[in-house]
């Protein structure tokens, strides 16, 4: 080759093959270099398949959708990052031709894409390597843009439901018993038994989806006036109408899968030369992943007739939904009738809502707090206080909700939204064992107190006397109370506690000495005496454990 076709090599490989993942929108766990690896642990069939989704959870979606509709309307052609830049610009959507190159390498990396094999015949190195770095979108790569494309673009969009569809797998269920399975050819069988079950999964699909969107729809109260003429007027007359189509229509077809359920192994035995089949007799399942025709095993015409045919106390799948769209249509009849008598207007403020939430969504971070105050009267508050005593909250009370650890919220109001206990309540407790502890012990402290008066009043008076312990510190008592009354210039003074009369007289040059394990207790210029309580009343209540009277 020429001098120059060797210059022009090193600048291509330079910047075709730089592949420089530091910039990708997200790079999964795994091995850092290949955003295609699988994650420790993860079986490597569900990794793939999780991460052919990746490209529609990032910031840079978009980028990746307007790539992916590259590839998915052109049945599989092949383009370079130039040719993908250049059909972006015509397209509205012009990106850099370096951030379109890292971004199918992304896509190739996650499975969306696959770098083509097909060089054909360069005249140059540098047209080798333009060759080689063509991409192509895989099988899966376009079945994920066409779901994800289905549920964008119609994720508000109310579908209609075809019971033609039904007349249709009538129709083909007579054909298929008019068939004499042991002359017909597996072919003209397999196409008589697909013309049941596609007809059936496109119904199946619609249904499902249109009776899902009456669930959601009987909860809505922040309808617009077009909304609620649409309720008002259309749905609830077409659900009526198609609740009876549908019911007058998938009767006979219940008739019929019960009359050809004996036939339903035969059927499908002669269906066995399809490839799936053949796979299997060949051992090679585990290795070769095909999908079966529908209605080609006993299950899929067990799901079938699940649909059309009640089971025991189990019913249809055609009735269950019947009667979950007559709730779910009665309930939204409820609530529009609610809405009429209020007035539309009075009762949805959803307008004014959602251009609040745009304000918040656009709003400078530093100033949403201003937005909150403005629409909510949520004005910053100041926090002061001191630690919290509280086990379960454990910071000051001036910390900020933000720096704060989250709070425990109860079970029943997290999960259910209530805040009454469920269940019966809890009976009241057996507090008889511990009526009779309290009784037992206030016996025994009254029995206490007694044999202490009674060694006070043996001790009369209390100069020289030897007291125990209890004593003593019942005597301290009495002579406690007796003191204030007596005064400075007193001389006499009988204080009454329960059973017991203590009598103190003030003499000079006397003195009370009393002698105990604990010590010795001298009064100077008093004599102590303790004599039994003269009074009737006061002897009754003092021999009483639950109570005492003072003198």
């Amino acid at each position: 080759m020429a001098d120059g076709d060797e210059t022009d090599t090193t600048d291509t490989t330079d910047t075709t093959d730089t592949t420089d993942t530091t910039d990708m929108l997200t790079e999964p766990p795994g091995d850092p270099g290949n955003p295609g690896a699988a994650p420790a642990g993860e079986p490597p069939g569900e990794a793939e398949a999780r991460l052919l989704f990746r490209y529609l959870t990032g910031d840079e979606w978009r980028d990746y959708r307007a790539i992916m509709a590259v590839f998915a309307g052109t049945f599989f052609s092949e383009f370079s990052p130039e040719e993908v830049a250049t059909r972006l610009a015509v397209g509205g959507w012009p990106l850099d031709l370096a951030v379109v190159a890292q971004r199918l390498e992304s896509l190739r990396g996650w499975g969306n894409l696959t770098v083509s094999t097909s060089v054909g015949n360069p005249s140059n190195l540098r047209d080798y390597y333009k060759r080689r770095n063509r991409y192509l979108i895989t099988r899966a790569g376009q079945e994920v843009h066409e779901a994800a494309e289905g549920v964008l673009r119609r994720v508000d969009e109310v579908r209609d439901v075809s019971t033609g569809r039904l007349r249709t797998i009538r129709d083909a269920l007579v054909a298929l018993e008019a068939i004499d399975l042991a002359a017909v050819d597996p072919e003209r069988l397999a196409d008589a038994v697909r013309a049941v079950f596609d007809p059936h999964i496109a119904f199946t699909s619609e249904i499902t989806q249109f009776f899902v969107a009456i669930n959601q729809w009987q909860a809505r109260y922040d309808l617009s006036p077009d909304e609620f003429r649409f309720f008002a007027e259309v749905l609830v007359g077409y659900v009526a109408d198609r609740l009876d189509e549908i019911e007058r229509t998938s009767r006979p077809i219940g008739h019929r899968l019960r009359a050809l359920a004996p036939r339903v192994p035969a059927i499908v035995d002669r269906m066995s030369t399809e490839l799936a089949d053949r796979v299997q007799q060949a051992g090679l399942d585990g290795v070769v992943t095909v999908s079966h025709t529908p209605g080609s095993t006993e299950d899929d015409w067990r799901h079938l007739q699940g649909w059309f045919v009640r089971e025991g106390r189990e019913p249809s799948r055609i009735d269950q939904l019947t009667r979950d769209a007559v709730s779910a249509i009665r309930t939204l009849t409820l609530n529009l009738t609610r809405l009429s008598r209020v007035g539309i207007t009075a009762s949805s403020r959803r307008a004014d809502f959602l251009r609040l939430a745009g304000f918040f969504a656009a709003a400078d971070p530093d100033r949403v707090h201003q937005l909150g105050a403005a629409a909510f009267g949520l004005y910053p508050s100041n926090h002061w206080g001191v630690l919290a005593e509280d086990a379960g909250d454990p910071v000051p009370t001036a910390t900020s909700w933000a720096d704060a650890p989250r709070a425990t919220v109860p079970i029943a109001l997290r999960e259910r939204g209530e805040i009454k206990n469920r269940g019966r309540p809890s009976p009241i407790a057996d507090r008889s064992q511990s009526q009779r502890l309290l009784r037992h012990r206030r016996e025994q402290e009254a029995e206490d107190r007694r044999r202490i008066d009674a060694e006070l009043v043996a001790a009369g008076s209390m100069d020289g006397a030897n007291l125990s312990t209890a004593a003593l510190g019942r005597l301290q008592l009495l002579v406690g109370r007796a003191l204030p009354r007596l005064g400075t210039a007193g001389v006499r003074v009988e204080v009454h506690d329960g059973g017991l009369t203590c009598v103190a007289v003030r003499e000079r040059g006397t003195a009370t000495r009393v002698t105990s394990p604990d010590g010795v207790l001298s009064v100077r210029d008093l004599m102590v005496t303790v004599v039994a309580s003269a009074d009737p009343v006061v002897v009754a209540a003092a021999l009483m454990p639950e109570g005492r009277v003072d003198g």
